[in-house]
């Protein structure tokens, strides 16, 4: 998948990924700029307490920035999202604040992407592996070095890329 080189509103999974490796200078180092809702750090701060150092870091040196979903359009969105009771309000705020912004959505959940798809056609979605193929595509990142971090992923972090290498992903 085509990574755009525009702003990604990103959901707490994608930035949890790289917030356990301590390694958000990759998101930094690519071609767009990153975009967390209000709603999605409260998850971080809720569901990953130990993470919340190294996200204020990163907010603080510019790898990612924050926003407040305020758009009445996409508080609409978000109240019918989070009303299905499927989505977390995480996920529900980043694809209402990328609907109305026209921005990409950066996601891994699964429920997620298919009730973005289901409402939102031609919405830019990318998961965290095709962010690691963009990586690997502008040689900030080996394949070696990709397969190593999706490796230790799967290892530490109970995050699984479905594939032995992302040399089958280029």
């Amino acid at each position: 998948m085509d990574l755009p080189d525009a702003i990604l509103v990103t959901d707490t999974s994608v930035l949890v990924n790289f917030l356990r490796i301590d390694r958000m200078e990759l998101l930094r180092d690519l071609p767009c700029r990153f975009v967390v809702t209000d709603h999605a750090s409260g998850e971080l701060t809720d569901f990953y307490p130990e993470q919340v150092e190294r996200f204020n870091a990163a907010l603080a040196a510019g790898y990612v920035e924050a926003c407040t979903v305020t758009d009445e359009a996409a508080l609409d969105i978000f109240g019918r999202l989070t009303g299905t009771t499927r989505l977390g309000v995480g996920e529900s705020a980043t694809i209402a604040h990328a609907m109305v912004t026209g921005a990409g959505v950066a996601i891994d959940d699964r429920r997620a992407i298919n009730e973005a798809r289901r409402i939102a056609e031609g919405l830019v979605i990318v998961r965290t592996a095709d962010l690691m193929v963009r990586m690997i595509q502008e040689a900030m990142l080996t394949v070696e070095e990709a397969d190593a971090i999706k490796d230790d992923w799967a290892a530490n972090h109970r995050f699984r890329i479905p594939v032995a290498s992302f040399a089958e992903m280029m």
